[in-house]
């Protein structure tokens, strides 16, 4: 009987290191999406919106394949606005919208990495 066990707790390890690089890919897109998406509504509620063309142009783009998040402004019409509103120019003071929502949910990628490869792995979601 201890034979037994021993190999059942053997193909359960085996099992469980074969849904590694899975879980990791499925964490890995889960994290980028919520990372985008928090720092995305952060971004929104601290820009300026004089008349809501900045707001509107903030966007997010996640490029799963390598691993990759971005969050701003990429309409060609609001580009370089965008960039005196977070940086301030010589007759304008600064209003930082994005720097400050990066920084505000930095801390929070590695946590959100581990509760999602956990939920992935099949184990609790827990801190």
């Amino acid at each position: 009987m201890a034979r037994r066990n021993r190999v059942d707790g053997l193909a359960g390890a085996l099992a469980a290191i074969g849904r590694i690089p899975e879980a990791a890919r499925e964490a890995r897109k889960d994290t980028l999406n919520d990372w985008a998406d928090r720092v995305l509504d952060t971004a929104e509620e601290r820009v300026p919106q004089d008349q809501g063309d900045l707001w509107e142009a903030l966007d997010q783009k996640v490029t799963e394949q390598y691993g990759r998040a971005e969050v701003g402004v990429w309409d060609p019409e609001e580009l370089e606005y965008a960039y005196y509103v977070e940086k301030g120019t010589s007759s304008m003071p600064d209003q930082p919208y994005l720097v400050p929502a990066f920084e505000e949910h930095r801390a929070a990628v590695p946590r959100t990495y581990r509760a999602a490869f956990r939920r992935h792995m099949g184990g609790a979601a827990g801190p």
